[in-house]
């Protein structure tokens, strides 16, 4: 836990600038809730394609499990304190969260959503997986998470993504059901 706490001070002390300190806020609370990636995947779902409608409705599987398995699941079983409520002089540049800090929250919704955008339409792979690492890493300049609170909703979000994933797959590839040997 040193070095994670010593990581954390590195990023959360040693790169401050003043773009920074104004861009890392507004990526982060872009993911407040998956609002982003609710918004990137309505605006999928409305555009009228059948492969983009379905990628859509996956990515927003996906956000949905990472929710429920972090906010709901995780948090509550690990009970692990934000950084802010248990380091001295941490630079806070946003509201402080009222939940538990492991996982991330917003790690696993940008990892779960970007992970399907990532194998579903593979010319959204680059920018999806980038908003999902910027995203990931602005949670640790921003004050409220550990890098191992990202670290491990990262894993989550991929997690998440594969059962969706896997889910479609099983789901289309139902095999016919078998004639009694009596019919044939």
């Amino acid at each position: 836990m040193r070095l994670d706490a010593g990581l954390f001070n590195q990023i959360n002390h040693g790169l401050h600038n003043s773009f920074f300190d104004f861009i890392m806020p507004l990526i982060s609370r872009a993911g407040e809730g998956g609002l982003i990636w609710i918004v990137f995947g309505l605006a999928m779902f409305f555009s009228g394609r059948p492969v983009v409608k379905r990628a859509a409705l996956l990515m927003l599987a996906a956000l949905l499990v990472s929710y429920l398995a972090g906010e709901e699941g995780l948090k509550h079983l690990f009970r692990r304190p934000r950084p802010f409520e248990t380091l001295p002089g941490v630079d806070l540049l946003v509201p402080p969260p009222h939940s538990f800090s492991f996982p991330s929250g917003h790690a696993a919704n940008a990892f779960a959503s970007g992970l399907v955008l990532a194998r579903k339409i593979p010319a959204l792979a680059l920018p999806a997986l980038s908003l999902a690492v910027v995203m990931s890493f602005s949670r640790v300049y921003v004050g409220v998470h550990y890098p191992l609170d990202v670290v491990g909703g990262a894993l989550l979000g991929a997690a998440c993504a594969l059962l969706v994933l896997k889910g479609e797959a099983a789901v289309l590839h139902v095999p016919e059901k078998t004639k009694p040997p009596f019919m044939s």
